[in-house]
């Protein structure tokens, strides 16, 4: 964790709230260009949808990234090292021994600038220079959230280098739909394998079909009773799911998750072009926080992609732009849904 002057962040740190017609409305805060709050009408009242502190400042200090944006590159890479363009890469190891969400500094925990702002969305921006966290080429990031007038809050990614680099961007925001924590919810997926990972997170290599096991969501279940009763290894030593399903390719007509509370009958329904979602369920979640107290759906490229040729290519290079999107929609459900 990198140490923040508190004068100082006091000056840099800054909130902006986006909302529409309905009721709906969104905080942002641009340390991390983290999604502090999504506030959803149930039965005519704005409801918490997410986990999070109460005060922007106490995002400073924040171990668990919530909601927030990750990079260079999300997720892990094995040793924090990797080749590319015939040249070895050391990165900061900040989880055991291999490198997680971009290095010690890594995205999460920048100020970004916003560069455009109005009641439904706002534009930040990042430069990371060459040799930033370890990682090669300048690259000039912008992202933008839109929130629309049918309770859509999207994410555009967009990214651009002068030199060959690994780049993969997320949202790594908890949700719980207004519920004390995620073990109740209903979790659908558009997933027919999964990366399989050791005990540290790092892939095998291998991609795994996951029909009729604890890692099948192709019909609803609850991500409580599925963790409970699992006699997975996997599942078991991880204490729950922290797993990249391989996404089947949907067309944006049909979310590629849907995540229900049957409790307050709200339903969050997640859209992306990414091909990937890391399910984690909270397990590590501490201090004032409870394990399992919300749920991240994180879209992304396959974890370690930079050290795996079979996987989608993680490296962009200076004749192309890194385009990404991921939507997030609410909606009131009734009972019987």
């Amino acid at each position: 964790m990198v140490t923040v002057n508190p004068a100082l962040a006091t000056v840099l740190l800054r909130s902006l709230v986006l909302s529409n017609d309905n009721g709906m409305s969104v905080e942002i805060i641009n340390f991390g260009a983290r999604i502090k709050s999504i506030k959803f009408p149930l039965n005519g009242k704005p409801t918490e949808m997410t986990l999070g502190y109460a005060s922007a400042a106490e995002y400073l200090t924040d171990d668990f990234y919530l909601g927030a944006t990750c990079g260079r590159v999300c997720n892990r890479i094995a040793g924090g090292k990797f080749r590319l363009a015939g040249q070895l890469y050391q990165l900061p190891l900040n989880d055991g021994n291999n490198c997680l969400h971009g290095g010690d500094n890594n995205f999460s925990m920048r100020y970004w600038q916003i560069d455009k702002q109005s009641q439904s969305a706002v534009t930040l921006s990042l430069i990371s220079t060459d040799g930033d966290q370890g990682f090669p080429g300048t690259v000039k990031l912008a992202l933008t959230y839109q929130l629309s007038a049918d309770n859509q809050l999207s994410i555009q990614y967009l990214a651009n280098t002068d030199l060959a680099t690994p780049v993969n961007l997320t949202n790594h925001t908890y949700f719980n739909l207004g519920e004390s924590d995620c073990q109740s919810l209903s979790l659908q997926m558009q997933s027919s394998q999964y990366v399989e990972s050791d005990s540290d997170n790092i892939p095998t290599g291998n991609i795994v079909a996951l029909k009729d096991t604890d890692y099948d969501f192709n019909e609803p279940a609850t991500i409580g009773q599925r963790q409970s009763h699992t006699e997975d290894k996997s599942l078991q030593h991880k204490h729950g799911y922290d797993h990249c399903f391989v996404l089947d390719k949907v067309a944006y007509a049909q979310p590629n998750a849907v995540l229900t509370s049957h409790k307050n009958q709200v339903k969050l329904s997640v859209y992306t072009d990414q091909p990937a979602i890391q399910l984690y369920t909270g397990f590590y979640l501490s201090k004032q926080f409870n394990s399992y107290q919300g749920v991240c759906l994180e879209a992304q490229n396959y974890p370690d992609a930079i050290n795996h040729d079979h996987f989608p290519c993680s490296v962009l290079t200076p004749d192309k732009s890194y385009q990404r999107n991921i939507v997030f929609a609410f909606e009131s459900v009734n009972s019987a849904s």
